[in-house]
């Protein structure tokens, strides 16, 4: 039965564990997950699905669930549960629904983990070996660090991480299982936006409601606007964001039409994790450190 409902996209339970090992030499290294970087900004993982694969998933925070190409659904035999409508920026399509018994990063696992059914073809495009997307309903349940500088997805199994870096703790937003920063454009003009982190996104892009609350005037004076290639999208030029510490100059942003669903968006855009060396997520306390350094002794 097709649900009409916008899907919340989340998981109501899930189980959680780690495998634990005996020394602290072997945690870390259990731990540590290297990736291939495509595009300098796709981050792909390998994952095990009920218990078979290895399988390549883009790693993405900024869904909150996770998503299978039709191909892999069949080799793992996956049950249709319904249809439901999924919301993105390109507007709203009706999926399958089904679940995965387990699924594993690395130490890291999940049990009865709510799946969607979508043909990645055009993400296949980009590299013929992706077959899902990994979403919130995985990444949510622990803490870890994505190093873009080492190509490494380490997960951290108590706090040893948190312990062992330094710098600012940014408050992270969490609604509806979308991790959300505060952001402050900075020119002789000023907005300020909650941004969605998006490990999935190649450039800063804002939703058509933060466009219309701001005034043209306000608008023009940190924000140049240029005509796209691809319909139905601008692009921009930011000229001061700041997030947290950090602070970026000159940012390209996209800017899309509006869409129907753009009334129900708690974001004001997304941010790409791409463009930090390296972030530390604490999902247990709500907080990320940009750019996070080694501690001196």
């Amino acid at each position: 039965m097709k649900n009409k409902r916008n899907h919340r996209m989340g998981i109501a339970a899930a189980v959680f564990y780690f495998t634990f090992a005996g020394f602290c030499q072997s945690i870390q290294a259990q731990s540590q997950m290297k990736f291939r970087l495509v595009h300098d900004t796709v981050v792909i993982v390998t994952l095990t699905a009920n218990d078979q694969g290895p399988f390549d998933f883009v790693l993405d925070t900024g869904t909150n669930t996770s998503i299978v190409d039709p191909s892999l659904a069949r080799r793992l035999s996956l049950a249709a549960l319904d249809r439901i409508q999924l919301t993105t920026l390109g507007g709203t399509q009706t999926v399958v629904r089904s679940s995965l018994r387990t699924l594993a990063a690395g130490p890291a696992h999940v049990e009865n983990v709510e799946i969607l059914v979508q043909d990645l073809s055009e993400l296949r495009g980009v590299d013929s070996r992706i077959q899902g997307i990994v979403g919130q309903n995985l990444l949510s349940h622990f803490n870890y660090l994505l190093d873009y500088r080492n190509r490494s997805l380490r997960i951290e199994q108590g706090a040893e991480i948190r312990e062992t870096i330094a710098g600012d703790p940014v408050r992270v937003e969490v609604s509806d299982d979308k991790m959300l920063v505060a952001s402050e454009v900075q020119s002789r003009g000023e907005a300020k936006l909650r941004l969605l982190l998006d490990s999935g996104a190649s450039m800063v892009t804002l939703v058509h409601k933060p466009a219309l609350a701001l005034d043209g005037a306000t608008r023009e004076s940190w924000l140049e606007l240029s005509a796209s290639g691809q319909a139905g999208w601008k692009v921009g030029r930011m000229r001061a964001l700041l997030v947290g510490p950090e602070k970026f100059h000159h940012l390209d942003v996209a800017l899309p039409d509006a869409q129907p669903a753009d009334i129900e968006r708690i974001e004001d855009g997304v941010l790409p994790t791409a463009l930090f060396k390296a972030i530390y997520v604490n999902n247990r306390d709500s907080f990320v450190v940009f750019n996070p350094r080694i501690k001196k002794n």
